[in-house]
């Protein structure tokens, strides 16, 4: 009971805040607002995640790769943006000859996959959140992460109360078949609520609803990856700045995840912005 109240505490206070910056970006046109956010949830997201690697016997250069996700955020910002993943690969090689300039083959091969997949785990995966906020705007945003927090509740509260039957114990201990149905039950309603939506449902409901459950099952590949993670650095949670939730990396796993199957899925398949 101690730990839902510190969760809904943390909830109430975390989710307006995030969502009031978007909306002043979006209604001021601010976006730098949006990528000093996702800025700081992304330094706080790779210091874990360096912590993580850390306990995996995998060193990372900590300064350089924090450096870089707040310098990939802002060149996103122009329209012209894409230059931003040129950055993104010059520091994948860089990380690459970082590693293997420092360790033996094997350990420079493994610290090259960490460093690799680390930066386009948080950084990048955040930058779709960035891109279609400039190209969508605030609804856009919001819808996405109505869809993606009302599956991480439903997975819980129905899990919690009904749940039986594991979904990959040697995964996670916690996660259930229960769980999962009551999750895209509400990612799915969480897909209808949307403004074009909602104004012709006779036409867009397969579209919402497809929005909707597959977001939210991309949201759960990303928390039972992150579970994996976690799992082999013998550790809970990646951190505990938000009580009751644990760390950043706790709180926009599912997140990660999920942005870039939103992102073409509203741009390319629905043609939305």
């Amino acid at each position: 009971m101690k730990d839902l109240r510190l969760r809904l505490l943390t909830a109430f206070l975390a989710i307006p805040t995030a969502l009031g910056i978007f909306w002043v970006a979006d209604h001021f046109g601010q976006d730098w607002l949006v990528a000093l956010l996702l800025s700081v949830v992304g330094v706080g997201a790779g210091w874990e995640y360096l912590g993580l690697v850390a306990r995996l016997g995998v060193t990372l250069p900590r300064e350089a790769f924090l450096f870089a996700i707040p310098v990939f955020l802002f060149l996103l910002l122009p329209r012209e943006g894409d230059f931003a993943f040129i950055l993104a690969f010059a520091f994948a090689y860089f990380l690459v000859i970082y590693s293997f300039s420092r360790r033996g083959t094997k350990e420079g091969f493994l610290a090259s996959l960490a460093g690799i997949f680390g930066f386009l785990y948080i950084p990048v995966m955040l930058g779709f959140l960035l891109v279609f906020h400039r190209r969508g705007g605030f609804w856009h945003v919001l819808h996405f992460l109505l869809i993606v927090w009302g599956y991480e509740a439903g997975a819980y509260f129905v899990g919690s109360l009904v749940g039986r039957h594991r979904l990959l114990p040697r995964v996670s201990l916690a996660k259930t078949w229960e769980g999962v149905a009551g999750g895209l039950l509400l990612s799915g309603v969480a897909g209808l609520l949307f403004p074009a939506f909602l104004g012709d449902l006779g036409r867009y409901w397969p579209a919402a609803l497809l929005m909707g459950f597959g977001v939210g099952a991309f949201a759960q590949l990303g928390d039972l990856f992150e579970s994996l993670v976690k799992r082999a650095a013998g550790v809970k949670d990646t951190g505990s700045i938000f009580p009751g939730h644990g760390g950043v990396l706790d709180r926009i796993d599912g997140i990660l995840a999920a942005a870039p199957f939103y992102y073409f899925l509203a741009r390319y398949l629905l043609g939305l912005f």
